[in-house]
């Protein structure tokens, strides 16, 4: 008996049949929170290695005179549930501006959504193309609107690849222009003469 005890003692537990009513001792509540705490603070190590890596990209988005608030109303507005949220708002801006002084007569029914459906439709697909969104229309497939949204989502991942090559190969160009090196001599440019 005096071994059974000291065992309990030992880890606070209470012996088995016990009616704790599920209570936890000291000790366990101790394990538990130091289990807790130790998945707490590796989420926040990852959550700060993301912010340091939003950070730096942001530098970088500077770096190419792209403002961060403009990426920022940009997610917003991607990621609105109700898109005339959006709208509404810019057309509430505008007319403040007006009142202002600071614009010249801003029409607030110039901005809201007059174009046909299908243009609606590939605009959202060119704009899920531009954002790498999922390839997925959500129209049925096969039909008109779905095969417009995926030509429409097809091209600008096109246009995007095309037009990302381009702006890193001219940035990368000027980051070497302002370092002062000379561009890499060009291996094919001796086989060609």
């Amino acid at each position: 008996m005096a071994k059974k005890a000291a065992v309990q003692a030992d880890n606070d537990a209470p012996a088995a049949g016990h009616n704790s009513g599920g209570e936890l001792t000291e000790g366990q509540r101790k394990a538990l929170f130091f289990d807790h705490l130790r998945k707490r603070m590796a989420h926040n190590a990852r959550i700060k290695e993301h912010q340091d890596a939003k950070k730096d990209d942001g530098k970088l988005a500077q770096a190419d005179h792209i403002v961060l608030g403009d990426l920022d109303y940009a997610i917003k507005a991607i990621t609105a549930d109700d898109k005339k949220t959006v709208t509404d708002r810019f057309v509430a801006e505008g007319e403040i501006l007006t009142w202002l002084g600071l614009s010249s007569g801003f029409q607030t029914d110039m901005f809201r959504d007059r174009a046909p459906a299908i243009e609606r439709i590939e605009k959202d697909g060119e704009l899920a193309g531009y954002a790498a969104k999922e390839r997925v229309s959500g129209y049925p497939e096969g039909t008109d609107e779905d095969n417009r949204w995926l030509n429409a989502y097809d091209a600008a991942q096109k246009q995007m690849a095309v037009d990302l090559q381009a702006a890193m190969e001219a940035r990368n160009a000027a980051d070497d222009l302002i370092k002062g090196s000379e561009p890499p001599d060009d291996p094919f440019e001796e086989a060609a003469e």
